[in-house]
């Protein structure tokens, strides 16, 4: 991928289409969740005594209900939580290419509307006759992060949105920008807005996120090399409650990657679009699982060929388990 930081992400020219219908959706979202809200708070006033007002309004789910996409909530003060999450990357054009990422991940609210995480990585490399890539089976420590997270919005009775800021960062130990597994030192920041509200009370519920990604990175070739790259996602999600511990939905993500620190020289995109998956468990213990190909993508390398599968991989899948501690 020559200098390209591979990161999950996505802004570019073609990504002006992506933003556009992101905003549009967003409002039609906002006009078609109006008739649920309208209902929800006349029927909320109408079980309220004589002159008194509420604020409260229906809440989205805590929990990862939206595959990829996060949702606003932070927990409440005081929640402790573990998360082992595993990423699947799967599919080059060529070879055999699977690379499992596997995140353990250690939340606190450590006060209202805001949350920390301490996070380490561990990837597994199953690299054969892929085209300027070695042949490697591998199981490494690939880096070891901090995020922090602050609800900057939340939702209300006159405001159907939420709103949650945060920032991540890893020290990474192995390429894993360029997917190779092979030892080199790096730092990477996740820049993160998250969006979400709730269409009807307790059955349809929508996510936003967007995100941008600046790293720099030792070349796995020559360590006394630095790479710089960058890059963005953008995502949406709706997701429907059919039982109370199932939640069923679609994602749809816009992600691309960058030769420089800001999103100014593209090096490529990619769709994905699949299916997304919460099974509550137990009171305190959730599994979302999500599966999504490649539905589009160019790549400047082979601008071409229908998929981006220099930068991005034909298919792409997460298993998240999520367990509260206290």
């Amino acid at each position: 991928m020559g200098q390209a930081i591979r990161v999950h992400a996505a802004i570019s020219r073609y990504a002006c289409a992506a933003i556009q219908h992101l905003v549009i959706g967003f409002a039609l979202l906002l006009i078609a969740s109006g008739a649920p809200i309208a209902d929800a708070n006349a029927q909320s006033k109408n079980n309220r005594p004589a002159g008194v007002k509420s604020d409260v309004r229906a809440d989205v789910p805590g929990d990862d209900i939206f595959g990829f996409t996060s949702p606003t909530d932070v927990g409440d003060k005081g929640d402790l939580g573990f998360a082992n999450e595993l990423s699947g990357f799967r599919g080059k054009r060529d070879g055999s290419f699977l690379w499992l990422s596997n995140k353990l991940e250690l939340g606190y609210t450590f006060a209202d509307n805001w949350w920390v995480a301490g996070s380490a990585l561990v990837g597994n490399y199953r690299i054969h006759n892929v085209a300027q890539l070695a042949d490697r089976d591998a199981t490494t420590i690939d880096a070891a992060g901090f995020e922090i997270k602050h609800r900057i919005i939340e939702r209300s009775h006159s405001n159907p949105f939420a709103v949650t800021l945060g920032l991540e960062s890893y020290r990474t130990f192995t390429d894993i920008a360029g997917e190779t597994g092979r030892r080199a030192d790096g730092y990477v920041a996740v820049v993160k807005v998250y969006s979400d509200a709730v269409l009807v009370a307790d059955k349809v519920f929508w996510a936003a996120n967007a995100l941008w990604l600046p790293a720099r990175q030792q070349s796995p070739d020559d360590r006394s090399v630095w790479l710089k790259g960058s890059g963005s996602s953008l995502s949406s999600a709706l997701t429907f409650q059919p039982a109370s511990n199932v939640y069923l939905g679609a994602e749809i993500r816009h992600l691309g990657a960058f030769n420089g620190m800001f999103v100014s020289k593209r090096a490529g995109y990619a769709y994905y679009l699949g299916p997304t998956l919460l099974w509550k468990i137990a009171d305190k213990v959730a599994l979302n699982a999500t599966w999504q190909p490649q539905i589009a993508g160019r790549s400047i390398d082979h601008p071409a060929l229908r998929y981006d599968l220099d930068h991005f991989e034909r298919t792409q899948f997460r298993f998240k388990l999520a367990v509260g501690l206290n």
